[in-house]
């Protein structure tokens, strides 16, 4: 038995809905924003309190932080004291760098983050009448009918809506509460929208303070170390599209300067330490990648049938390595086949075929052939197969509560 993987993109895409995506640079920008509006980290110049700047060392300041050299300005001159974030490696391992978390690998593709009742669900309860609604043309009722012939009732009156269905639309008495705007969720259509199961990482950055005096380093470290959330050394992390991180800060917090020679340059204070970020990718939206969304519809009723027939049935196997026989496929270039030769089976068709024998008019020959068992009607969704080979002898329809 072969099964389809699932990608996560199966299901259409809603018209009317969409997910912000989060990602890296999401992540960047909340650490980023983290170290220059939350903390905003100040310190005494002149009697004078100072914002110290925060930068993300990318491109050439990258390679500056390397060389473990401050940063400069266009005129050459040393920037202190500045904050400088430089992203390091990041970790999609199960163990997710040491902060395992219990859903990152699991058998599913998809992620619900949304359940909303159908446009569709509006007609459904038209015809199911929760209410008991009797004097209402747009709403099944058993006095719709205009004959009898058929139980419950059948051929239903010009501009009314009527069903044969055991449900509340063909009670007799009205609703007991009376109450007729409560919420009575339950027998309903509802849309289920889901995007592709998140995939998690944990990025680590490494935080470098550079100053020029040690009271200036003190008052960088203390700031930090005062503004920790909660009783751990972490921090609350947050986008602008409301997606939450947890930044973990690691100990040790290294101290490097320039003492020995700051004779011959400016004197350099600097400590670096390194942050990790677990994160998650969620709706990643690319040129590249196809829309993450995707919607699907319940179905609050389940119909069970069964059939009588009056010839023999012939099971088609279907082989997953498809058929020898390449006369199936002789000018099928305008033919939608399957593997094994055959065309499709659409909705209210089955495997199975059944023996039907066809008369020549003309020379009374008679010839064997298995047709397909048509059961439903696409267009009108009705049972329609022709009753000298396949009988309905009964249809159970089963509520979802």
């Amino acid at each position: 038995m072969t099964r389809k993987i699932d990608t996560g993109y199966e299901g259409s895409v809603p018209e009317d809905f969409n997910i912000p995506s989060v990602g890296i640079v999401d992540i960047d920008r909340s650490v980023f924003q983290l170290f220059d509006k939350r903390l905003s980290f100040q310190v005494e110049v002149n009697s004078q309190a100072k914002k110290v700047p925060v930068v993300f060392a990318a491109g050439e300041r990258f390679a500056l932080a390397r060389r473990r050299h401050p940063i400069r300005d266009r005129n050459n001159a040393i920037i202190l004291p500045i904050i400088s974030i430089k992203r390091g490696a990041i970790d999609h391992s199960p163990s997710q760098g040491g902060y395992g978390t219990a859903i990152s690998f699991r058998k599913q593709q998809s992620y619900v983050i949304k359940r909303r009742l159908s446009e569709k669900d509006r007609d459904f309860q038209n015809i199911v009448n929760k209410l008991r609604i009797k004097n209402q043309k747009n709403v099944a009722s058993r006095k719709h009918f205009q004959k009898d012939t058929i139980f419950p009732g059948n051929d239903a009156r010009a501009g009314t809506v009527a069903t044969r269905r055991q449900t509340d639309n063909l009670s007799f008495l009205d609703d007991p509460t009376g109450d007729l705007l409560r919420s009575d969720l339950g027998q309903n259509i509802f849309e289920i929208i889901t995007v592709p199961y998140p995939k998690f990482i944990t990025i680590s950055y490494e935080i470098v303070f550079w100053t020029q005096y040690m009271t200036q380093m003190n008052q960088l470290i203390e700031s930090m170390m005062a503004q920790f959330d909660g009783q751990g050394h972490e921090f609350f992390l947050e986008t602008d599209k409301g997606y939450q991180f947890v930044g973990f800060v690691k100990s040790p917090l290294d101290a490097d300067d320039n003492f020995q020679d700051f004779t011959d340059e400016e004197r350099i204070i600097k400590c670096s330490f390194t942050m990790s970020v677990p994160g998650y990718i969620i709706a990643p939206d690319h040129p590249s990648l196809r829309q993450p969304t995707r919607r699907f519809l319940s179905a609050p009723q389940v119909e069970f049938g069964y059939f009588d027939v009056s010839t023999d049935v012939k099971k088609v196997d279907v082989s997953p390595g498809g058929t020898g026989d390449i006369n199936k496929f002789i000018l099928s270039d305008t033919e939608d086949l399957t593997a094994t030769g055959e065309t499709p089976n659409y909705r209210g068709e089955i495997n199975a075929r059944l023996l039907d024998v066809i008369e020549n008019p003309f020379t009374g020959e008679k010839r064997n052939t298995y047709v397909k068992i048509l059961t439903r009607n696409q267009r009108a969704g009705e049972t329609v197969a022709s009753s000298r080979i396949v009988v309905e002898t009964e249809t159970t329809l089963d509520t979802l509560e």
